[in-house]
């Protein structure tokens, strides 16, 4: 027994995936179907690209915050900009309604494979305020990676992104530009 009444959910800390969402969410803000080609710092990547990849991985760890098996779903149906935005900031608030409500107990289920509720929570943080700021740059806007934010992320980042041995999931490490926590988060994660 784990102390906890039958039938409650345990919470997990969602506050920083809060701040990522809340973030991210201003840098979707105004999102409009002309920038659709503008290029990304992924290599390759236009802001379309960027923001299917962005609706693919938040319903997957959307489905996994409700406590409902993960997986790899088609591309979303339209490929307009702005949709894709609005249906991010959406996407967004249901995730965090259902961390907030609580993960389910044990492992959650990837496809074949298993994650531990903090692990997705810290991962899709990390993944929704860098993929933010990818979009922020793509759309030539100024706004810095907040401070705070970004030296709560750095951990993270040096945790569950290894410096070698990536895949095709972040380019590889690259030198910093300053030595504030954003320029070490986004060259650990390989955005100069």
């Amino acid at each position: 027994m784990n102390g906890r009444p039958a039938g409650l959910r345990p919470r997990v800390d969602v506050e920083l995936l809060e701040r990522a969402v809340g973030w991210t969410r201003g840098a979707l803000a105004g999102v409009a179907d002309d920038e659709a080609g503008r290029p990304t710092p992924c290599a390759g990547w236009v802001l379309t690209d960027l923001l299917v990849h962005m609706v693919d991985t938040l319903e997957v760890v959307t489905e996994l915050s409700l406590g409902r098996m993960a997986r790899v779903g088609p591309s979303p149906a339209s490929t307009r900009p702005s949709v894709l935005a609005d249906h991010l900031s959406v996407l967004g608030c249901a995730l965090l309604e259902g961390w907030l409500r609580g993960p389910p107990p044990g492992p959650l289920a990837v496809g074949e494979g298993r994650i531990e509720p903090e692990v997705a929570v810290e991962v899709s943080a990390l993944e929704i305020a860098v993929h933010g700021w990818d979009v922020a740059r793509a759309r030539g806007l100024a706004t810095p990676l907040p401070p705070l934010l970004a030296a709560a992320l750095l951990p993270v980042a040096v945790r569950r992104v290894p410096r070698v041995g990536r895949g095709g999931r972040f380019a590889p490490p690259v030198t910093p530009s300053a030595t504030d926590p954003a320029s070490l988060l986004l060259a650990h994660l390989g955005r100069a």
